[in-house]
Parts: structure tokens; sequence; C-alpha cells
């Protein structure tokens, strides 16, 4: 095998064979040159939620190791252990993850490269100015709380909580979906990890006062009867007449 890392430290492994002749001259030449990624079988067995559960707490236990590394041996001990977890744990050994960090922003909101994840991890790298180390805050304790589990032969996907404690009692809750990939090891990896903080609503704004009351003038009357009496039945009923008749006029 022939092993090459890039500058943004991906790692690519060559299967190669070679024939050397050494010439008259002495000279040594190259006369066969043969190369080959490996050959990468379909994964034998399927992932388990077993597996799964555990991969979610060997994640959040490295958190914890690498964050008390840190704060009793220091940065160069935590950054050499979070190298190793990124090998293990992530599967850029196979090509791009697909890694969306909590706190990242901009042009490096995605890291993708082996060189990025631990660049957020632990910080202290001049490529990324704004990372200051997320694994280095102190953390104590990690709970994960999936809302759902689905698992399709060799990959799985979650989705839920992760609740972080660090060493002052302070709780943070993420918002977290991964997919794990069994390879032809049986290594369960992470090649897709998306994190963000829950959405907190605008509070609803605030109802408008209700309008002051208007007093209404009174209505006009329908209609106004004056009769002068001459003679009682025909008074009442000439009156009547008016009332109706003003009724009628009113609605029509």
């Amino acid at each position: 095998n022939v092993t090459l890392t890039d500058k943004d430290g991906n790692v690519t492994v060559v299967d190669k064979t070679w024939t050397f002749l050494k010439d008259a001259d002495g000279k040594m030449r190259i006369m066969a040159h043969h190369s080959s990624l490996p050959y990468l079988p379909p994964s034998s067995s399927e992932l388990t939620e077993a597996e799964v559960l555990a991969a979610q707490e060997g994640w959040g236990e490295a958190l914890v190791k690498i964050a008390t590394t840190f704060d009793t041996q220091g940065l160069p001990a935590a950054k050499t252990l979070a190298a190793e977890i990124v090998d293990a744990a992530y599967g850029y050994q196979a090509g791009p993850v697909l890694f969306k960090p909590t706190l990242a922003t901009g042009d490096q909101t995605f890291r993708t490269t082996r060189e990025g994840a631990l660049a957020y991890f632990v910080g202290d790298d001049a490529k990324y100015p704004n990372d200051g180390g997320f694994a280095l805050k102190g953390w104590r304790d990690v709970k994960i709380e999936n809302s759902a589990v689905r698992i399709d032969g060799n990959t799985a996907q979650t989705m839920g909580w992760v609740i972080i404690t660090d060493k002052d009692g302070n709780v943070t809750k993420v918002d977290k979906t991964w997919t794990f990939f069994k390879d032809a090891e049986g290594a369960v990896r992470i090649v897709s990890h998306h994190s963000s903080l829950p959405y907190t609503p605008a509070p609803a704004p605030a109802a408008a006062p209700a309008p002051a009351a208007v007093a209404s003038a009174p209505s006009a009357p329908v209609a106004q009867t004056i009769t002068t009496t001459i003679a009682v039945e025909t008074s009442v009923a000439f009156g009547a007449g008016l009332v109706v008749g003003g009724l009628v006029g009113h609605f029509w």
C-alpha cells in the first residue's frame, strides 16, 4: 500500500505494484507500475440499533475525554487525542464527511475535511481563525435523546437532542442529526453530522387596546301621528293608517 496525505489532511490509500530494473549504468528504473484503489466489498453485516447507540455514546465520551485532557494536560495532548478520535469516529478516510458544526459560520460553515473537523474541535489552526475549540469548553457529561433511529442495511440515521453539561453545571442543548456507516472492517463511522442550536421563536406581539366606547344618538321615531279627536272611531282609524303608512315608507 501507498498512503498519501494532502495539505488538508485527507488520506488516500492505494494498492501499488512496481517492477524495478538496475541498468548497466547502475541506475534504478521502474519497468512496471500498477496502481489501484483498494477493493471495498459490501459490508457483510447490517448495522444494529445497539451498534448505533454505542457509537453515539462513544462520541459523547470522547468529547468529555478531550475536554478533561485539555484541562489536565494542556492543548498539545488534547490535540493529539482529538486527532485520534476524529480518525476513529468519522469517515474521512473514505471521502468527504458532511459535517455542519453548531458554531461554524461563513465560508467555513461546512467541515467536509479532516483538517476542518479537527480545527473545530480543538482550534489552534491559523486557517480557521474563528475556531476556539468546541471540545475544550470544560464538558463533563453528555446525554443523547433520540427522536428516531432509522437503519437501512449498513447505514443508519439518527435525529434528536444532545444535552451537554460543563464543569460549572451549565447545560447546552443541541439539535443533532447523524448518519453512521459500517465499513468493510466492521467499524461504525460518522459520514454525516448536522448540529444546530434549537429554534427560539420571537415573542408574540402585544394585543392592541380595545377601542373606546362611543355613545350613539337616539334614533328618530319611525313615524309620529298626531290626531285631533273629532270622533273617537274616526281618529283612531286615521291614526293607525298613518303609522302603518310610515313603516312601509321607511322600509321601502
